[in-house]
């Protein structure tokens, strides 16, 4: 008893320090924090899970390339699965007495809007866990986060701080194994899926503005109607201008032609640009969603990754179950030899999209 009363009384004093209270009083913890301040913003519960998804996507192809052996191999592919199946049952439990959204509170919340959805006692005591239990559930994931980041770092026998890595940005991630001139080719290994996903990411920002700024247009004309020029009254006006950037770094990105001034040529970064600005967006508070076909290209590029891990853990382990799953599509049949139920179906429920 003594024990766990010194144990409190520790950590009612480190509430003083910013990291702790971050843990105490922030969505996702400190961990969210770092992620809502430089990687990506994630306004609700359905978008910490849609950030996840992102991250997955941009670190099993690091993972993967930093293998160098049988058993690191297997680690990696262990590190994937528990990711997978940590991540799915924190979007299942995000629909179970799930909290209000933006949109249910309106411009002016008031008490009768907050509830907990259609929850009764016993979705409430749902032993997966449900929306109530949301930032317990991030902890695990968060920590199979960490784990396999580590896991990377383990692989190229390097320490480092893994807080870091969670930025996302290519350099912030590599910048600590770039000195040795060996692991170029794993940073154009990685850098090639990392344009990839940045394109993927962009097409979901864009495809999520589409409804939004319908309804702002709707908002203006209708603001025009009642002789008001304020457009400050007009709900996410700011909102559009994000979004109007996101189609500009895309026409940037289709568009482009061959500059004559070297400078101007030599700074061009349109597929940064796409990703830059889709991060505008989800800052001024874009309502992101994921639907199938963008999850299924996010989790391409972590099934390729599982290929290589699973051919090369194969080799000291033959009865080893690897992370490679069935994402559907031609020759889908032929994806696995072996069928993985639970990294399966943890997958088939996650390129369902979300709502």
């Amino acid at each position: 008893m003594q024990r766990f009363f010194n144990a409190f009384i520790i950590l009612v004093l480190l509430q003083g320090c910013s990291t702790i209270s971050r843990e105490a009083g922030y969505p996702g913890g400190n961990v969210g924090y770092v992620a809502d301040r430089y990687a990506l913003f994630a306004r609700g519960q359905n978008e910490q899970v849609n950030r996840y998804l992102v991250t997955l996507a941009l670190l099993a192809p690091l993972i993967a390339e930093t293998v160098d052996g049988s058993t690191e191999a297997k680690l990696s592919a262990e590190r994937i699965k528990d990711l997978y199946q940590n991540i799915d049952k924190l979007e299942k439990a995000s629909k179970k007495c799930s909290l209000p959204t933006p949109k249910d509170l309106g411009s002016k919340p008031t008490l009768d809007k907050i509830k907990t959805g259609t929850c009764e006692d016993k979705d409430a005591g749902n032993p997966e866990g449900t929306a109530l239990s949301f930032e317990s559930l991030s902890y695990d994931v968060n920590k199979s986060l960490n784990d396999a980041m580590k896991q990377t770092l383990d692989n190229l026998d390097i320490r480092s701080n893994t807080k870091k890595l969670i930025a996302l940005e290519p350099t912030e991630m590599l910048k600590t194994i770039l000195k040795a001139r060996h692991l170029v080719p794993v940073l154009m290994r990685y850098l090639s899926a990392y344009r990839d996903v940045s394109i993927v990411f962009g097409f979901s920002i864009a495809e999520s503005c589409q409804p939004t700024v319908a309804t702002i247009d709707k908002a203006i004309a209708a603001e025009k109607e009642k002789a008001l020029k304020d457009r400050r009254k007009v709900p996410n006006i700011n909102l559009k201008g994000a979004c109007v950037q996101v189609a500009s770094s895309f026409a940037r990105l289709i568009n482009r032609t061959r500059h004559a001034d070297s400078d101007v040529a030599r700074a061009e970064r349109p597929i940064s640009d796409v990703f830059k600005a889709g991060k505008s967006a989800l800052n001024a508070g874009l309502d992101w969603t994921l639907n199938k076909t963008h999850r299924i290209a996010l989790l391409h590029h972590v099934n390729r990754a599982c290929k290589k891990l699973d051919a090369l853990a194969a080799i000291d382990h033959k009865d080893f179950e690897g992370c490679e799953v069935n994402l559907g599509g031609a020759g889908a049949e032929k994806a696995t030899k072996t069928p993985l139920t639970k990294t399966q179906a943890a997958v088939n429920s996650l390129t369902k999209g979300s709502t």
